[in-house]
């Protein structure tokens, strides 16, 4: 990332070089971090349409002094970046994809020439639009007002919010592309078996916002979705191991290996989790893994974002931990970000719910989430009730930590297990 970027800034005199060589060496891994925040923010900005004024109304107008006073500070960073990245461009008359995009639009608005009659135009995962392809669309709509326009989209796989797209787009179609509309609900799915398919749509359907539709399957073959909860803490070796040799038992080894095998979690870094000397882990060059049991068996690895769109026979979830980076993930974003970002939704985790349904909604046999014994997610207690009657309580201000009891001379009292994230929780017991 760092080595990209730096291709195309100015290239320093020889004692800056100097300089700037070893505040790399000793800074390399915070630049990389600060590298790939300028990217995301400037792929946001290019789709977002925003001039750079309009971008610094957006950021310099809080109440907070040391928001303001960053944000200012970014900015001044940030245009220079942009700067150098724009004049790089040009000067070998490239195109990124936001340009291809923009410039596509600016051309149907104002070139007759490019105003080309269609009749139909088809749009693919529409809830992922971002603003300037909504942009494209209704520039060619507008030059066409005898067009049909075809979209097949699904909000409740509305997952890339961080990437600019809005889920109320399915809500509001009409408004969003001025047309009058008519909506068809496709159902019936092929992929996965009964039991998914009532599990997940139960679980969709207890956020109002979302479509309500009742889907059902054909498939000739059930799909359980199992839950295995780990004594390990920060492992899930152990769970992986009782897996495996579960479905071992089940198909046979031969049968197994040639079954198409998936272990998906929250984040990539995750994959930090199967700690055990049995698995070697490969790295790929898109951020996925290569996970391989006693040389034999083989796993694909992916986090649940990359897992959209795939189909395999068995899926394994793992981190399904009521925790900052498990399910649902609480980290907040950048304040900076969340300027080009849709408003967050009034459902609590409304996108992550979304991205609990994609993980448990790609098997075509069984499904697996793996969990702490001690913290699972508050996600599985909606999709398996009995849990709640085992395990824990959920603490009822933050609606994913757990209520544990202590004894104290004076009395017995109730806490949540997110204290240490900020969830302040306390409640005596009564006896």
């Amino acid at each position: 990332m760092l080595g990209r970027i730096a291709n195309w800034l100015p290239k320093p005199r020889l004692l800056e070089r100097e300089i700037l060589n070893l505040i790399i060496e000793k800074y390399s891994k915070e630049l990389d971090e600060c590298m790939a925040f300028l990217q995301h923010f400037l792929n946001l900005h290019k789709n977002s349409n925003y001039s750079f004024l309009d971008l610094k109304k957006r950021l310099v107008n809080c109440e907070d002094r040391f928001e303001d006073h960053r944000a200012t500070l970014f900015l001044t960073l940030y245009q220079y970046v942009a700067g150098a990245y724009g004049a790089y461009l040009n000067e070998r008359h490239k195109y990124d994809f936001a340009d291809m995009i923009n410039a596509a639009t600016q051309a149907v608005r104002e070139i007759p020439e490019c105003a080309h009659s269609y009749r139909y135009i088809l749009v693919d995962e529409v809830q992922d639009l971002s603003p300037n392809r909504q942009n494209l669309i209704r520039a060619i709509l507008d030059k066409n007002p005898g067009c049909r326009l075809f979209a097949v989209g699904d909000d409740w796989q509305s997952i890339y919010r961080f990437t600019g797209s809005d889920p109320s787009l399915i809500s509001n179609f009409a408004r969003v592309f001025g047309r009058c509309t008519r909506k068809s609900y496709i159902e019936t799915t092929h992929r996965f078996g009964k039991t998914t398919a009532k599990v997940s749509s139960k679980f969709m359907r207890k956020n109002p916002l979302q479509t309500n539709k009742k889907v059902h399957s054909v498939a000739k073959n059930d799909t359980p979705i199992k839950i295995i909860l780990s004594s390990q803490s920060g492992d899930d070796s152990v769970a992986l191991e009782r897996i495996i040799s579960s479905l071992i038992c089940e198909y046979g080894e031969r049968c197994l290996q040639e079954k198409k095998l998936q272990i998906i979690s929250r984040y990539n870094h995750d994959v930090s989790r199967i700690q055990s000397e049995a698995f070697v882990k490969l790295p790929n060059s898109d951020g996925t893994f290569r996970v391989i049991w006693h040389d034999w068996l083989e796993f694909e690895y992916c986090s649940m974002h990359k897992s959209k769109g795939i189909t395999r026979d068995i899926v394994i979830v793992l981190n399904m931990n009521s925790t900052p980076f498990g399910m649902p993930a609480t980290r907040e974003n950048d304040p900076l970000i969340d300027a080009f970002l849709a408003p967050e939704e009034k459902h609590p985790f409304a996108e992550e719910r979304r991205l609990f349904y994609v993980a448990i909604t790609r098997a075509r046999e069984q499904t697996f989430l793996v969990a702490e014994r001690r913290r699972p997610s508050p996600f599985l207690f909606e999709i398996d009730p009995e849990l709640d009657d085992l395990y824990r309580k959920l603490c009822p201000k933050c609606q994913c930590g757990e209520l544990i009891r202590k004894n104290t001379p004076r009395g017995a009292f109730e806490t949540c297990s997110n204290w240490k994230y900020g969830c302040n929780y306390v409640a005596k017991v009564k006896y």
